[in-house]
């Protein structure tokens, strides 16, 4: 438990971290080739902001555990980030018992 509350804690530092360093280097990248300093600045946080929204989703689904309904063609699911165990048992014995079942179109 103590190991999940740690890497939540470092997941969006370690995504922004990254992003940053990437993000700068193309920026610098781009100034080297004479570009203008507000477009090579807007690329630069673009780059930023996706690859820190990659890197965290990466890490996310890494630590996500899905339950699904067991009826045959059912598209009902329940996703947990980092649950616990209990957690984890009392949202799949909901997942089995939900009431309307959905069928694919």
């Amino acid at each position: 438990m103590r190991r999940a509350l740690k890497l939540r804690r470092l997941r969006l530092p370690a995504a922004a971290l990254v992003g940053a360093v990437v993000g700068a280097d193309i920026g610098l990248r781009l100034r080297s080739y004479g570009v203008p300093v507000s477009l090579a600045v807007a690329c630069a946080l673009a780059v930023f902001a996706n690859i820190a929204a990659a890197v965290n989703n990466l890490i996310e689904t890494t630590s996500r555990t899905t339950h699904r309904c067991a009826v045959p063609g059912c598209t009902f699911r329940v996703r947990l980030t980092d649950p616990t165990a209990v957690e984890s048992r009392q949202w799949q014995e909901a997942a089995a018992a939900h009431p309307t079942h959905t069928r694919r179109a």
